[in-house]
Order: structure tokens, then sequence, then C-alpha cells
């Protein structure tokens, strides 16, 4: 088999667009189970999602295919005082992850999102630093940090 035969069966990233979802169950848990560092299980994003889901602060967008068929999810909110967004959460299915060049199908939207939204910018926490510094993020001046109380350390 050739290398244009096999690129032919390989998922194409331009073919997903991102569509405001209303219905966050659409998500499959194995989009959600894939996120590394989340501190909530997809039940409880589901259930969050559907508390919030006329938020004006609250964006959850899923990647479609032409079909509609969803493939990843980015789930952003934004702070009511200085409009900026946060990234929360983001994943999309593994055959679509092509070396990192998802990124390069998200910066755009985020791009378009935060001139939607008026956001001065765009925060994203990540526990893979160097890779979003390869795609043109820099590191922010605040420092994200994390209270343990000793009772909970255990």
């Amino acid at each position: 088999m050739t290398n244009a035969s096999n690129t032919a069966l390989e998922p194409v990233l331009d073919d997903l667009s991102f569509t405001r979802l209303k219905i966050p169950r659409l998500i499959k848990y194995e989009l959600l189970e894939a996120v590394k560092g989340v501190t909530f299980t997809p039940e409880q994003f589901y259930k969050y999602q559907e508390i919030n889901i006329d938020n004006p602060s609250e964006h959850l967008y899923a990647m479609t295919d032409t079909a509609m068929k969803i493939h990843g999810f980015l789930w952003a909110e934004q702070n009511a005082l200085d409009r900026s967004l946060f990234i929360n959460t983001f994943s999309i299915s593994k055959a679509y992850w092509g070396k990192g060049k998802a990124i390069d199908k998200v910066i755009p939207f985020l791009d378009d999102l935060r001139k939607k939204t008026k956001a001065p910018r765009v925060f994203w926490c990540s526990t893979n630093k160097r890779f979003f510094l390869k795609h043109g993020f820099k590191e922010s001046k605040i420092c994200l940090m994390e209270y343990v109380s000793p009772e909970t350390a255990a």
C-alpha cells in the first residue's frame, strides 16, 4: 500500500468544525476520561453543563465531522469581571491527534471565540507546558498554585 492510500484512510482534521453544544451528554465518556488531570467525573461534568447550558459565560463546543458525529470537545468559561476566557477542557479522539496538529485547529477557533466574546486574553491550564510553548503559547505572568490542607494531603 502506498503512502497516499494510507493517508486517504486516516481521518482528516480539516473535516472537523466547532459546533456549539447544548446537549452535553452527546460527548462520549471516552473523550471525558481521556483528559489528564481533571478533578471531576464524567457524570459531574454532564450535570454541571446541564445546569449551566444557558449561562452566557459557559462555552461548550463539540468538534464534529460533516455527518455531525462528535470527535472532540472544548469547554471554556469566561470571567465575569475582566472577560478573560479560561479553557477548562479540550479533548479529541486519538485518531485526530496527528502529532499535535489538533491544536492548530483549536487556535484559530479560540481567536474567533476571543473576538466574539470580547475577551482580552485566553488562559489554558495544562499539564504539558512544552507542547503549548511549541505552538505559540507563552507562559503567563500568573502562576497557578494549589493549596492542599494537611487533612486532604493523604
